[in-house]
């Protein structure tokens, strides 16, 4: 299943959207693409230990998220959020309806 959050890179005062776009097909493997810096590739082990903690789960499959537009280069720890809300609506864990009416960014903790 295909879903689209949305997120936001600031550069100086300019603000532009990013679209995270999440798919789960069969297979086992995890995909970030899109110019994520280390902060936003290392989302993943924030990401699993989070919804591990709250009861959800990471599905065991293959997880692919592209991050667009791919030539602005995504930094920082705030886009955890919007990543974990992705597989999660992917993954039919909460309902997909609404999120993409939202811009959502948020760093997680493991708890």
């Amino acid at each position: 299943m295909l879903v689209k959050t949305y997120g936001s890179s600031v550069n100086g005062i300019h603000a532009t959207t990013i679209t995270i776009e999440v798919d789960i097909a069969l297979g086992i493997k995890f995909f970030l693409v899109g110019l994520p810096d280390n902060a936003v590739k290392e989302s993943e082990q924030r990401i699993r230990a989070a919804l591990k903690n709250n009861g959800y789960r990471v599905p065991g499959k293959k997880i692919t998220i592209n991050m667009a537009p791919a030539d602005i280069r995504k930094e920082g720890s705030s886009y955890d959020l919007p990543l974990a809300i992705g597989i999660l609506a992917a993954s039919q864990q909460i309902k997909s309806e609404k999120v993409s009416d939202y811009l959502i960014m948020g760093e997680l903790s493991l708890d």
